[in-house]
């Protein structure tokens, strides 16, 4: 056998692979194409029936209402130098009243539980919720912590909250994102914001890749979700439960 059919049969090979390879890339982009149409087709319906005898909701009315307790729980394992800035700008920076700041601490972690320590000296309405054990665990087990702490805040103070928010240490939080949570949490038992990571350099492509997927995720794929089935899947930020 010369080079040349050796050649021959890498490149019937490789022809092969390609043709294998685009048939999967076309059917795993089938998907993708029928959220685009159903993405496209309910703006356009939407332009042409609904906002043809409705005016688009002003952030205005969410002042209307009368301001619920609310209650935001972030979970911090080794947030050192993270968590106290997140927490003094959430306390400074919310356009609302009406909530209390619960981060949840581990007692093998002294230098996070310092850092929240500062804050709470200051701000009356962040608490320091030390887990029962050690770090780390799993995040749903320091929630679960920040919960019965919760709990137990309630029955000493008399406040019932309407609704628990969960956020991550290193989240910038929307300043309105408390009035629309209340706005919407009688009507709603979940509500979860668009969640998107902050700008990056042009060059910085994994970063880039990361900000399109969430761009991608959250401001096309869940509303199509939601409207088709109703059913919207939790990013574990920036999303509210009603007390039901």
């Amino acid at each position: 056998m010369s080079w040349l059919d050796v050649f021959t049969a890498y490149l019937y090979g490789l022809k092969a692979i390609a043709i294998v390879v685009a048939i999967v890339i076309f059917i795993s982009g089938v998907d993708d194409l029928f959220i685009d149409i159903a993405y496209w087709v309910r703006r356009a319906w939407r332009a042409l029936t609904v906002y043809a005898r409705h005016q688009r909701m002003d952030s205005n009315a969410l002042y209307a209402i009368e301001e619920k307790p609310l209650a935001i729980m972030v979970p911090a394992w080794q947030e050192h130098g993270v968590i106290g800035r997140m927490a003094e700008l959430a306390a400074t920076t919310l356009d609302y009243e009406n909530y209390h700041i619960f981060v949840g601490t581990y007692p093998n972690d002294p230098e996070t539980f310092a850092d929240v320590e500062k804050v709470r000296s200051r701000f009356p309405n962040v608490h320091n919720v030390v887990c029962a054990r050690p770090g780390p665990t799993s995040k749903a087990d320091c929630l679960n912590n920040i919960v019965d702490a919760i709990f137990q805040f309630e029955q000493r103070s008399g406040v019932q909250f309407a609704g628990f928010i969960l956020h991550d240490a290193e989240d910038v939080l929307s300043k309105l994102e408390l009035r629309l949570f209340n706005f919407l949490v009688d009507r709603k038992d979940m509500i979860q914001l668009p969640v998107y990571p902050l700008e990056r350099p042009l060059l910085d492509f994994t970063g880039g890749h990361y900000l399109d997927e969430f761009a991608e995720l959250h401001g096309k794929d869940i509303v199509v979700r939601e409207a088709l089935v109703g059913q919207v899947p939790s990013a574990g930020v920036g999303t509210c439960f009603s007390r039901r």
